[in-house]
């Protein structure tokens, strides 16, 4: 199955590790940006600001482009 499957599996690993590095990048950019502004960074803003990027790169690059 691995085999047979090969390019999806490969797919599939860059998928998974560029939208990691995203997240965890973001989560840089959000802390630095919170702390520029004197505040202390909170999980939930973080989530609500990242997920809405997510999915504004979702629906940009892939609806948009591929469908």
């Amino acid at each position: 199955m691995f085999k047979k499957y090969a390019y999806a599996w490969i797919t599939v690993g860059f998928f998974l590790f560029s939208l990691s590095g995203h997240w965890l990048f973001g989560w840089f950019a959000f802390v630095g940006e919170q702390q520029s502004h004197g505040q202390v960074p909170d999980i939930n803003a973080y989530l609500m600001e990242m997920g809405r990027d997510t999915f504004e790169n979702w629906q940009s690059e892939f609806l948009q482009l591929l469908w």
